[in-house]
C-alpha cells in the first residue's frame, strides 16, 4: 500500500486465512491437517480449551480465485481472503471424523 502511494505502482495485498486442500502437508500444524491426521491414525482429536474457539476456513481453489480476482481489481487496500463463516473447533472435529 505504501509502495502504491509512493511510486504509483499497482500493488495488491491479500490477507490469507486458514486454507486447506488436497496438497495440505500432513504435519503443517494447522487445525484441519492435525484433525485429519489424528482421525486417520485413530487417535483422539486434540482440542485445546473447551472447543469454543473459532476459525474461518477457505478451500485452496477458492483462495486462488480470490487472488486472481484481486489481481484484476483496482483495490489497493488489504483484502481478507477467506470464508465469512466461522467454525467452532468442536464442530470441525465432528466434520473430521466423518
Amino acid at each position: 500500500m505504501a509502495y502504491y502511494r509512493a511510486r504509483g505502482v499497482n500493488t495488491y495485498l491479500a490477507r490469507i486465512f486458514n486454507t486447506y486442500g488436497p496438497r495440505l502437508h500432513p504435519s503443517d500444524g494447522r487445525v484441519i491437517s492435525n484433525f485429519l491426521m489424528q482421525a486417520l491414525r485413530g487417535d483422539p482429536l486434540t482440542i485445546y480449551g473447551d472447543g469454543s474457539q473459532t476459525r474461518s476456513f477457505c478451500y485452496v481453489d477458492d483462495l486462488i480465485e480470490g487472488i486472481l480476482r484481486l489481481s484484476k481489481s483496482e483495490e489497493h487496500m488489504p483484502v481478507n481472503l477467506g470464508n465469512p463463516s466461522r467454525l467452532r473447533f468442536s464442530n470441525a472435529r465432528k466434520l473430521s471424523l466423518r
